[in-house]
């Protein structure tokens, strides 16, 4: 077998170190080959054991529905213009048509007062387990709701300083005609511009004055008495707009002024719909 072997070798040029040299780095080759591509494809995940009773239970509390509580429904429910607490509950149907009926012009907003233990209660036995835990909603809203209402309550203060004037640049309402009890604008009237100082407006005031004095036009007669009565008022007004503020004003006196500002705006409301009935 030997010289069977030997022959090959030698018809095909071979000899016997160059063989077995060959087969040594082929075999060594392919089995590198298999190691590498076992353990890169084909290898296979440890096996993890059981999870614990612990894992366990945290896993079933994360993933359970968390029961609603009763404080936050009624902190929530405290603002009787927005249904947040039918919200916070899932009543999605409820809270639509209490909004858009302002809560059924509050009844419904008192029913809920009483009837907010049932919701609470409802919710918890029909969606929730008996040993899920509560939300965290009571942490979350003691510490915003403070705020909120801070908020609403300077927006509530601005609208009420700031709605008069904004109104009255739209020209929705004219307060100045209205506080100075003319016919027309007190600066249409003496025909200066809104931004005129205090000494233009004194000019014109003069200029008019002598326009219209009775003792410049003789027989005018009550014209030019009713004229003057206007110039007057519209002036008294522009002075009184454009005068420093004392320096004993009280916080007493810039809310009577801010009252008169809205006392003003009722008055137009009450006129234009004295003018709608008629």
């Amino acid at each position: 077998m030997d010289d069977f072997t030997e022959e090959i070798f030698q018809d095909l040029g071979l000899d016997d170190d160059w063989d077995v040299q060959q087969i040594l780095v082929g075999t060594i080759h392919v089995v590198s080959i298999i190691v590498i591509c076992r353990l890169c494809c084909c290898s296979k995940s440890v096996p993890t054991g059981p999870a614990t009773d612990h894992q366990q239970i945290e896993a079933a509390s994360t993933s359970m529905q968390k029961q609603k509580r009763l404080l936050t429904s009624y902190l929530l429910w405290l603002n009787p213009f927005f249904p947040a607490h039918h919200l916070y509950l899932d009543r999605l149907s409820h809270a639509m048509v209490a909004f858009w009926t302002l809560n059924f012009v509050g009844v419904g907003w008192v029913l809920d007062g009483f009837l907010m233990r049932f919701y609470v209660r409802g919710f918890n036995s029909q969606r929730c387990a008996p040993d899920a835990p509560y939300d965290d909603s009571r942490k979350k809203l003691l510490c915003r709701l403070p705020l909120c209402f801070v908020g609403l309550m300077l927006l509530g203060l601005g609208a009420v300083v700031y709605i008069p004037t904004v109104l009255h640049h739209l020209q929705v309402v004219d307060i100045d005609r209205i506080a100075a009890q003319t016919q027309v604008n007190p600066y249409e009237l003496l025909e200066i511009s809104k931004s005129a100082s205090l000494q233009e407006a004194k000019a014109a005031y003069r200029s008019k004055s002598l326009q219209w004095h009775p003792d410049r036009n003789p027989g005018c007669g009550k014209e030019c008495d009713d004229k003057m009565s206007e110039i007057t008022k519209a002036y008294d007004l522009i002075k009184k707009r454009r005068a420093p503020a004392p320096p004993d004003r009280t916080w007493e006196g810039w809310f009577q002024d801010l009252a008169q500002d809205w006392k003003h705006i009722f008055e137009v409301l009450g006129q234009d719909r004295a003018k709608k009935e008629e």
